[in-house]
């Protein structure tokens, strides 16, 4: 993860790593942007109910726009399958495109976005064909 890290903070993103948070941030996650109809259903991945039932979901370069429009200046990331989360602290950061925030480690390889009031969520999952992902709540 600390290449994410390491591309993060060059790009102005001030970075505080919180261990143990990750199951946390999932439920939160799914509380949020999954119905609750779909919540007892579950697909391996979190990203993929995204696609399945969420009205307004963005897909491709039409998701990184959203997300490069979102304007939030602070935000909150996490994975599918690790506890750690990053708060990011957006305020003095340059633009952040997917390049910036693909990591290649399993663990770390699946991205959920969110900002502090979960009005929207930026999902880029470890397959290259699927996604990236917007989804306003």
């Amino acid at each position: 993860m600390n290449p994410l890290i390491e591309r993060l903070t060059a790009k102005g993103v001030v970075v505080t790593e919180v261990e143990g948070r990750g199951q946390g941030a999932r439920q939160m996650w799914v509380a949020h942007f999954i119905r609750p109809e779909q919540q007892t259903r579950r697909s391996p991945y979190l990203w993929e109910e995204i696609v399945i039932g969420t009205d307004g979901c963005l897909v491709g370069t039409a998701a990184d726009h959203a997300f490069e429009q979102a304007g939030t200046w602070k935000a909150m990331l996490f994975f599918q399958h690790s506890d750690d989360v990053l708060e990011l602290d957006l305020t003095q950061a340059k633009l952040l495109t997917r390049r910036d925030l693909i990591v290649e480690t399993m663990d770390y390889a699946d991205i959920y976005i969110v900002d502090p009031a979960y009005a929207w969520t930026y999902v880029i999952p470890h397959e290259a064909d699927w996604g990236p992902y917007f989804s306003p709540k």
